[in-house]
């Protein structure tokens, strides 16, 4: 392991530390990350959860793997993926967090009055890269009952996080929200 790389490594377990204790310090790597894992979700506890996929972070000098869990969804939020950036000789990690849907410029008002069934449990096939994410599927109202899309593997877009498709209780009816890109 060349000298620069150790040292980066170094720095990076020391902003581990300061980076838990509130202070934004950025955690710079000379390793690149492994591959992201495959993770089967089991199913979700009801509709209104969210799938946050796992990642790799840096810890004691070395990668370990933070596995995915559902968490109650936030109306109006959706979760940017923890991930690495490579710039440079450095890998830089980019914390997962929540942040403010912005509504795409086009869309097609949908609405139901019965529930969306529970989501099915699909089986990912292994990624076509290390740069494509797992788009989940979804269930789409054809006006008189629910027709499941499947999920589909998606290449990341660089500054963008993809908001899933979902479905909101709004009174009495379910308005769906397609799935777009979004600029972080």
């Amino acid at each position: 392991m060349r000298i620069g790389t150790v040292l980066m490594a170094i720095v990076a377990a020391a902003s581990v530390g300061v980076a838990s204790a509130g202070v934004g310090v950025d955690i710079r790597v000379g390793i690149a990350p492994p591959a992201v894992r495959i993770e089967t979700p089991p199913p979700a506890p009801s509709p209104e959860h969210y799938w946050i996929a796992g990642h790799w972070q840096w810890e004691n000098n070395r990668y370990v793997w933070v596995g995915g869990h559902w968490v109650a969804s936030r109306p109006g939020e959706v979760w940017v993926r923890a991930h690495w950036v490579h710039e440079g000789n450095e890998w830089i990690y980019r914390p997962g967090h929540w942040r403010k849907i912005a509504p795409p410029k086009e869309f097609v008002a949908v609405v139901a009055t019965a529930p969306p069934p529970p989501p099915r449990v699909e089986v990912m096939t292994p990624p076509p890269s290390a740069d494509h994410f797992w788009v989940s599927g979804h269930w789409r109202w054809n006006g008189h009952s629910y027709m499941w899309v499947a999920g589909r593997w998606e290449v990341h877009r660089a500054g963008s996080v993809w908001v899933p498709a979902h479905w909101v209780h709004v009174r009495n009816e379910w308005h769906f929200a397609g799935g777009h890109w979004q600029v972080y």
